[in-house]
């Protein structure tokens, strides 16, 4: 007999229901990685689709699907989708040839532009298979409202790590029964969903209160307002790194050895993002040049996560934005100066704060039906950088190295070409997530990217 079950009604938070409501694109909000496993000692799809399903299986919410409720009441809810529901959700895809880098990388692109559907859960893996049916790479999406990317990264790690899920085990076997889990009931009736929501809102109105009577009411929207620069707003410079984007976006990739970008770092007083944020609007730099345009800075849209880590058992979206202007000269000493002296309100009290001005502001653009007009015409940054920490020591996945990660997040809106950050196994990866029509010369882009990353500055 299995340990009790209690029923919860489980909500999507108000972080989560704005990727939500905003994902109305050419393109779809999605997270995900490519996993590039060693050519060397490929494993069989089998084995690998049959690990990637049980360790799903141990993560709650890769397991259910979100409900809209109605009008009245509340946030949409997860429920547990239907038994099976799993084994849809890990595909294969053959390549062409012997599976190199690019033929992964453009099967990823295309697997995280393919929209997701609420009727099952919200993440898809591919295995990408060589032309002997072994799997050359594992391509994994999710939408951007199961996780942001310090979930995601707790999911990677839950679902393409041999060793941790041994050490587990094992741990499990010591400590014997499992602690009770929860379970998520069905869609409960409206009265049942409308008083539970209002609750809600009342515990949270009390809260806001209490606050205020202790004279901190304004601080969320206060610091969150000093994150987003609005003390000292101003459009960003006209450029074509800013046009009308396609439903396509391909991927490129520039790596550096880790310990290249953290002494480079440390020997400026800078951070790796520091550094990476420089490397990036320098080879940005370059591109206007070499299409003849100039600007006076750049500006880069860089996410602040509220909490320290993820968890696979506790996802969803918990985070903010700054963006840093960085002045859009050719020396890459002026451009990293400029990055230390933001550290400050990048780094300041209340990271992520700004999500509590830009949550509701987004939220109600989307339901008026002008948020896509919004930002496929904003001037508030030129591109994204996205960095987040990845795993020291090497994933494993049915006793195949992973040799590589490639992080990849996409952007809807006019923003020809963003960048995510990962580290891992001593390497540093920036993955180009760019429009192909807009951004033609994706190679060179990311050579010079390349470079930057382990110039002295």
């Amino acid at each position: 007999m299995g340990p009790p079950r209690t029923l919860v009604i489980d909500r999507a938070g108000a972080d989560d229901v704005l990727q939500l409501a905003v994902d109305r694109g050419r393109v779809p909000m999605a997270i995900g990685a490519l996993l590039v496993l060693d050519p060397e000692a490929r494993p069989s799809a089998a084995a690998v689709r049959a690990i990637l399903l049980s360790r799903a299986a141990g993560v709650p919410r890769l397991g259910q699907r979100l409900v809209r409720t109605p009008p009245g009441a509340g946030r949409p809810v997860w429920v547990d989708a239907d038994a099976g529901a799993l084994e849809d959700l890990v595909g294969e895809v053959t390549l062409e040839a012997d599976a190199g880098q690019e033929a992964l990388l453009a099967a990823t692109g295309r697997l995280v532009t393919t929209r997701l559907g609420l009727e099952r859960p919200l993440w898809r893996a591919r295995l990408l298979l060589d032309r002997h049916g072994q799997a050359a790479g594992i391509a994994l999406v999710a939408h951007h409202v199961l996780a942001d990317g310090m979930g995601g990264l707790a999911v990677l790690g839950a679902l393409a790590d041999d060793d941790a899920r041994d050490a587990r085990d094992a741990r499990d076997a010591r400590d014997g029964a499992r602690p009770p889990t929860a379970k998520t009931s069905p869609l409960p009736g409206w009265s049942v969903l409308a008083r539970e929501a209002w609750g809600s809102r009342l515990d949270g109105l009390r809260a806001l209160i209490g606050r205020h009577s202790r004279g901190g009411g304004a601080r969320p929207f206060g610091g969150g307002a000093r994150e987003l620069g609005l003390q000292r707003p101003r459009l960003a410079d006209r450029c074509s790194l800013l046009g009308a984007t396609g439903s396509t976006r391909h991927l490129a990739v520039a790596s550096a050895d880790l310990a290249v970008v953290k002494a480079a770092a440390r020997a400026h007083g800078a951070s790796v993002n520091d550094v990476v944020v420089t490397a990036v609007t320098g080879a940005l730099v370059d591109l206007l040049a070499r299409r003849g345009e100039s600007v006076s800075e750049l500006v880069v849209s860089v996410p602040v996560s509220r909490r320290a880590q993820g968890e696979a058992g506790s996802l969803g979206n918990s985070t903010g934005v700054v963006p840093v202007r960085v002045p859009a000269v050719p020396d890459s000493a002026t451009r990293l100066a400029a990055l230390v002296a933001e550290r400050d309100r990048v780094r300041g009290p209340g990271r992520g704060g700004s999500a509590a001005v830009l949550t509701p502001v987004f939220r109600g653009l989307a339901a008026v039906g002008a948020f896509q007009a919004f930002i496929d015409h904003q001037r508030l940054v030129h591109t994204f950088v996205t960095n987040v920490r990845g795993p020291a020591d090497r994933l494993r996945v049915a006793g195949a190295e992973v040799t590589a990660v490639v992080p990849v997040a996409v952007n809807p809106g006019n923003v020809a070409v963003s960048f995510d950050v990962l580290s891992y196994a001593g390497n540093l990866v920036v993955t180009l997530v760019f429009d192909p029509v807009l951004v033609p010369h994706s190679a060179w882009l990311a050579d010079r990217v390349t470079a930057g990353l382990t110039a002295s500055g």
